[in-house]
């Protein structure tokens, strides 16, 4: 048995296990909860374009820098931002660079445009910055707008944020995926930027973005695979399976590697995406259950895709 199906198993009997032995996060009774993403607006009226136009001349006058633009199906849109200030946070902690921007999309759902971001607050305890973010979370708010938080049913519990997981077993925030080891930082960039430029297995740059003063970059990917190949490596197909409430998620795009020194790391799957899906069953028609391969296809064509070395050395795959 090689290691890739010793860890699918692996995976689900600590999934099975902890449907016996743990209750819900939600079920735990607690002052305060958060939610990972925050309704600004829900309008009518106005294209996708022109709103995303409007929004965007906000978040500049706001000194947000948009980094990227995302279109990774037709009806959804999503600019990535970032500001002084948050990439200054996120350069004080040693995994801090995956919080370096927020995203902000646009979802038509056809009765509306539904104008979301991530919650600062739940990124900066979720990705340990050990900080709330207060000051950007007016800022967006003043750009975007605020109706609401929304996403994981009462959300997570904000003491709990900093060491979370979805069960028992799997990888919380320092379980991240190791995709590569290069000589130097300007290598490991060069290697992934030439990599993503020939598109291979459909996965392209969305944005990067360098934290000051120090040897970290922060790269989004876009996932667009055709889906008869390898549909986990396609956000649509993912998106499809998981985002099936009537608020949208779209901020949970696009997922990020990060680069530091010369090592490039992306966060586990199990963690990335419980963390902006706690709410997801195990199981059925919309789950993880649905997503088991999608970990190990991650990490196999993230390294190949930025030209790192695969299989990892001293792994039997």
């Amino acid at each position: 048995m090689n290691i890739k199906s010793v860890k699918y198993i692996t995976g689900l009997l600590a999934l099975a296990m902890s449907l016996m032995v743990q209750p819900t996060l939600a079920a735990i009774s607690a002052n305060h909860y958060l939610k990972p993403f925050i309704l600004g607006q829900n309008v009518s009226g106005i294209s996708l374009d022109r709103l995303a136009q409007k929004v965007r001349g906000k978040l500049t006058s706001q000194g947000f820098q948009i980094v990227g633009t995302y279109e990774p199906y037709k009806g959804a849109k999503i600019l990535v931002v970032t500001n002084k200030e948050l990439k200054k946070i996120a350069a004080k902690t040693p995994l801090g660079g995956f919080a370096a921007v927020l995203k902000v999309s646009f979802a038509d759902t056809g009765k509306g445009i539904q104008v979301s971001y991530n919650n600062p607050a739940y990124l900066g305890l979720a990705y340990n910055l050990n900080n709330k973010l207060e000051n950007i979370s007016r800022k967006l708010k003043a750009a975007v707008g605020y109706i609401k938080p929304f996403g994981g049913g009462k959300g997570i519990k904000e003491s709990d944020l900093p060491t979370y997981n979805y069960s028992f077993g799997l990888e919380g925030f320092t379980g991240y995926m190791e995709l590569g080891q290069f000589k130097t930082f300007e290598e490991a960039t060069h290697s992934i930027e030439t990599g993503l430029a020939r598109g291979k297995y459909g996965i392209t740059e969305v944005f990067r973005v360098d934290l000051p003063g120090k040897d970290i970059a922060l790269f989004g990917l876009s996932l667009k695979a055709d889906v008869n190949e390898h549909p986990f490596l396609n956000d649509e197909y993912v998106m499809n399976i998981i985002d099936y409430r009537p608020l949208k998620r779209l901020p949970h795009l696009p997922y990020e590697i990060l680069v530091r020194g010369g090592e490039v790391l992306a966060l586990h799957p199990h963690f990335r995406l419980a963390i902006n899906f706690p709410d997801l069953h195990m199981f059925g028609a919309n789950s993880f259950g649905k997503l088991m391969d999608l970990p190990y296809e991650y990490e196999e064509y993230f390294i190949k895709a930025i030209g790192a070395t695969w299989p990892p050395p001293g792994q039997d795959w």
